[in-house]
């Protein structure tokens, strides 16, 4: 539960927790993607590109779903409060969707199925939530509901208290200046402390929050849980699209039982269910739907349903034009 990992000497600029894991996990993924893709023969180069472009699409989605639903955070900042992550944060679904979109964006341009590419890039997506969530845990964010006095013993046992920074770090604020402003960075939390004081669940001058359900390290065995599922799933696949329609099915429910017990409420909702509920919803229906068509294409036309795309063909190579044999004639003696 360490918020800034380290500060960049001369320049005091801090490194935090989450954004090294984040960075941690596009390696990861950049390795994984290298490697299944080219198990399934996809051009390794074209993977390449193709993965900036999610991975940049995917960071503008989450920050664009996050800025969404909480409006009201940037409505007296400039374009400064709007790019500045720790200034809130990021939607995960955001992150999904706008990935999506790259994708497709992408691989229209170089005539390459995008089922091929999702079966290649989701397991990314797994190992990137078992890592990015540990982020989630050393800041503080995405933390569960306050455990209810009268819960079992067990629950109690695994549950979390998040420090008042005030307190556990006290000289972290005249010691870290804001990197993109160069004014001293707000540091206030943890996110859950602060949250516990607004609804008078523990006072201001408290050393830790109230007691939480644990869902950051749930959220990290979540993921990678859906990487061994995944993986194992990609030793027999009969249609292209089929690993990435099982994690869309696992993690849209998965995530709506889990937004159960969150207590932080920055993703917005509609009624009674949060954003990621209705979109986790959403998604396991229409991979449900997407699964029924895609299997029964699959067993009028296999082949078509492995099929990679024209851009996926390997280059043809022109054969060399063989020697020409010239006859010398023989005088007749």
């Amino acid at each position: 539960m360490y918020p800034i990992l380290f500060t960049i000497p001369f320049i005091d600029l801090p490194i935090y927790s989450y954004g090294v894991m984040l960075g941690l996990s596009l390696v990861v993924g950049w390795y994984l993607v290298m490697r299944l893709g080219g198990a399934d023969g996809l051009p390794g180069d074209k993977m390449a590109s193709c993965y900036v472009w999610t991975a940049v699409a995917a960071m503008i989605g989450a920050r664009l779903l996050y800025i969404a639903t909480n409006l009201h955070e940037f409505t007296s900042g400039g374009l400064i409060d709007l790019i500045n992550v720790r200034k809130g944060g990021l939607v995960a679904y955001g992150g999904f969707l706008g990935g999506f979109v790259g994708s497709w964006l992408y691989l229209r341009r170089v005539k390459i199925r995008l089922l091929p590419w999702a079966d290649v890039v989701v397991p990314t997506l797994a190992t990137g939530l078992g890592i990015t969530r540990i982020g989630c845990f050393l800041y503080g964010c995405d933390y569960g509901k306050p455990i209810p006095s009268d819960a079992p013993g067990w629950i109690k046992a695994v549950g979390l208290r998040f420090p008042n920074w005030d307190i556990h770090f006290a000289g972290m604020r005249e010691k870290v200046s804001d990197g993109l402003t160069g004014s001293l960075a707000s540091i206030d939390g943890s996110p859950a402390f602060q949250h516990h004081v607004h609804d008078h669940l523990i006072s201001a001058g408290a050393e830790y929050s109230a007691l939480v359900y644990p869902t950051q390290l749930m959220a990290v065995a979540n993921g990678w849980i859906a990487f061994a599922i995944l993986m194992i799933a990609r030793r027999r696949t009969r249609f292209r699209g089929q690993i990435f329609l099982i994690f869309m099915a696992y993690y849209g429910v998965t995530r709506a039982l889990m937004e159960i017990i969150r207590g932080d409420t920055q993703r917005g909702g509609i009624w009674i269910l949060s954003t990621s509920q209705i979109v986790g919803i959403l998604t396991f229906a229409a991979a449900a739907v997407a699964w029924y068509f895609l299997s029964r294409r699959a067993k009028t036309d296999p082949e078509g349903a492995m099929f990679l795309g024209e851009g996926a063909a390997p280059p043809t190579e022109t054969e060399p034009a063989k020697p020409e044999v010239r006859k010398v004639k023989r005088k007749k003696k």
